[in-house]
């Protein structure tokens, strides 16, 4: 007897449907999305806002550093005996060998050293320091060894000093610069003692000049420079990490240390005199989507600061008055380089005073600049009227693609440097003058397809401003023409022949022209130049055709051509190859494949089992058809075991592919 069991499950507990499951699980996988792509942007964020505060903090250390030093410049050592003669005093290990050579001759505190068009400067500072040493004894006139007092503030563990060390013995008297103050170079050290040499351009040791009582001051000088090391002053980054310029910082004899990277340039900009901006430009680590981004991704961060620049001369002389820039020409086709600038002598000085012999004009100073009130560039053409200046460093700067340049004039004497004259411009508005002897040859060389022009030029003078050549083709003589290269590889410092094979050309004949081109401007047209690209030869056909019917589709493979570009060996001039179905003596094209492939699939749907192929050349000559039958395959047969007596039959299998120059 069968009993019914009753159940406690209510009649609506059911599992979840499969609809239902798809959805839940569709939802979540939005969710999971969003919350993914909120997390990689929030990480993104992050990362940007992370080399943000790396770079606010890079910026930060290295005004610091700087500002520092550069306040301190010329501490202690303004004297003309050790200012007026650095090269007597500075030793060659203590500047550096790159990115620039120091020139000592400026003596002037601190050294700018202009890197040059777009390379960062660098700048050179000399100062005692902070920290003072004293004599331990008395020093006499004429002695040449002194002691140190180790428990002076300055002495530290008695190995600061080293041989070839610039100290400064005395101290400077009140109002003004002290008569005992005097300079040496350490020739030895023994313990506190130091063997020093107040000359050294003479010869052996001199000695004291004035005697100096126990307790005296004794300052090592310190001789600091910093420079900018990036892919412009370094391009195979031997002093940098590729990607990453670094503000560098030289100590004496030490080699240079690394203060901050990423700091992309540094320049001096010459201001009311004798005051300098010091600019530096630092960037992030990595491009990103930062707000006000540069176009090469980078978020830049620039900082100015003011400084002085110190010399030894304490004169009685005015500053003279701006000279005024009475004319500029040039950036013609006569000289497309060069600005000649002509201005008044400065005469007189800022009260309008006449110069005497004394405070006469020693020098002037030129600058010029693709924009106003910038002074990038300088130029220090002696005591004249006039000079020419070179603009071929700004032409080359992508960053500055201008017609107008801005130039400006100041005096020098021993009181200082004048204020600048207003700012003249001049533009450029003359194009390069036009290539010459332009020829066109078909490429018949051997190895070759034939379907190559070879072009060849001359640069008609060497022009600085000339930044490319482009190269211009049409199908009939006088134009229109089309641009098809832009030939960048322009040596301008002499007049040469320039190269450029335009390839795989159908047959036709085609008509050139060249220009060169300087930023602004294109010249007028070379002669026009022409040549015939023509090909009575077939291509060869590819070989080891097959077709593969299988259901709807069919799957061809072949052999490419010895003319197909990729075997390099042939004509090199097939461009693609034309698959056929073969009806009834009919050729009905499939499909066009391009030339270096040697296969494809595609559908067949009315069953077609003849094909063929060709393959085409950049003439529109075609090979002979190649063909082939893609055997259907029939149906497998299976046979049984017989009775005893009984006759037994069967079918075998057979499949496979017949190839031929005619249909089948």
């Amino acid at each position: 007897m069968l009993k019914q069991v009753q159940t406690n499950f209510p009649l609506d507990a059911r599992g979840f449907t499969l609809v239902e499951l798809m959805l839940a699980a569709a939802v979540l996988l939005i969710a999971l999305s969003a919350a993914f792509g909120m997390m990689i942007s929030q990480r993104k964020a992050f990362k940007e806002e992370n080399e943000l505060i790396e770079m606010a903090q890079g910026s930060r250390a290295s005004v610091d550093i700087l500002l520092r030093e550069l306040r301190h410049a010329g501490y202690k050592v303004l004297e003309q005996d050790f200012l007026g003669a650095l090269s007597n005093w500075v030793p060659t290990e203590y500047l550096p060998t790159y990115p620039a050579t120091v020139n000592l001759a400026l003596n002037t505190c601190p050294i700018i050293t202009e890197g040059g068009g777009t390379s960062p400067d660098m700048i050179t500072i000399f100062m005692a320091d902070l920290k003072e040493n004293a004599l331990a004894a008395a020093a006499a006139i004429g002695s040449t060894t002194i002691t140190l007092d180790p428990n002076a503030p300055g002495f530290g563990d008695g190995s600061k000093f080293r041989v070839n060390d610039i100290i400064r013995i005395g101290r400077n008297a009140e109002f003004g610069l002290g008569q005992d103050i005097e300079f040496a170079k350490i020739v030895a050290i023994s313990g506190n003692s130091l063997t020093i040499d107040t000359n050294p351009m003479a010869a052996g040791n001199q000695g004291l000049s004035t005697a100096h009582p126990a307790g005296e001051a004794v300052m090592e000088v310190n001789v600091i420079t910093y420079a900018v090391i990036n892919e412009i002053n370094d391009p195979s980054c031997s002093y940098h990490r590729a990607g990453h310029p670094v503000l560098k910082r030289k100590l004496n004899e030490a080699d240079y240390l690394d203060v901050a990277e990423d700091v992309e340039d540094m320049q001096i900009i010459p201001h009311a005199p004798p005051r300098y901006k010091l600019q530096l430009i630092i960037r992030t680590a990595s491009r990103g989507d930062y707000e006000q981004v540069s176009s090469d991704g980078y978020k830049r961060s620039e900082i100015l600061v003011d400084f002085r620049l110190r010399n030894f001369i304490k004169s009685s002389c005015l500053a003279p008055e701006a000279p005024v820039v009475t004319s500029l020409s040039g950036l013609n086709s006569a000289s497309p380089c060069t600005i000649q600038v002509s201005w008044t002598a400065a005469t007189r000085d800022i009260k309008g005073q006449a110069l005497t012999s004394d405070c006469a004009v020693t020098d002037y100073v030129v600058t010029y600049a693709p924009a106003p009130n910038t002074r990038f560039y300088t130029a220090y053409p002696g005591n004249t009227t006039s000079c020419t200046l070179n603009i071929s460093e700004i032409l080359r700067d992508a960053n500055y693609v201008t017609n107008t340049y801005y130039v400006s004039v100041a005096a020098v004497n021993a009181g200082g440097l004048s204020a600048y004259s207003p700012e003249q411009t001049i533009s450029d508005t003359s194009p390069p003058t036009a290539p010459q002897n332009l020829t066109a040859t078909v490429n018949d060389a051997a190895g070759s397809s034939g379907h190559s022009i070879i072009l060849t030029w001359i640069g008609n003078r060497p022009e600085c401003d000339v930044v490319a050549y482009h190269i211009y083709r049409g199908s009939s003589s006088g134009g229109p023409y089309t641009l098809i290269f832009s030939d960048a590889n322009v040596n301008v410092g002499a007049i040469q022949s320039y190269t450029y094979e335009d390839n795989n050309l159908p047959c036709n004949t085609y008509y050139y022209v060249v220009k060169a081109y300087d930023i602004r401007y294109e010249s007028a047209s070379s002669n026009e130049a022409s040549a015939t690209v023509a090909d009575s030869r077939a291509p060869a056909g590819p070989t080891g055709f097959t077709a593969a019917a299988v259901g709807g589709t069919v799957t061809f493979n072949w052999t490419v051509s010895i003319d197909d570009p990729s075997e390099g060996w042939g004509d090199n001039d097939v461009v693609r190859y034309l698959l056929y179905a073969l009806v009834d003596g009919t050729e009905v094209l499939l499909s066009s494949t391009p030339a270096g492939q040697s296969s494809q699939t595609i559908d067949n749907p009315l069953g077609y089992s003849n094909f063929g192929i060709k393959a085409i050349d950049l003439c529109g000559h075609i090979s002979d058809l190649i063909s082939t039958t893609s055997c259907p395959n029939p149906p497998t047969v299976a046979i049984g075991s017989p009775s005893s007596g009984d006759t037994v039959a069967g079918v075998v299998t057979v499949s496979g592919w017949a190839n031929s120059s005619r249909p089948l």
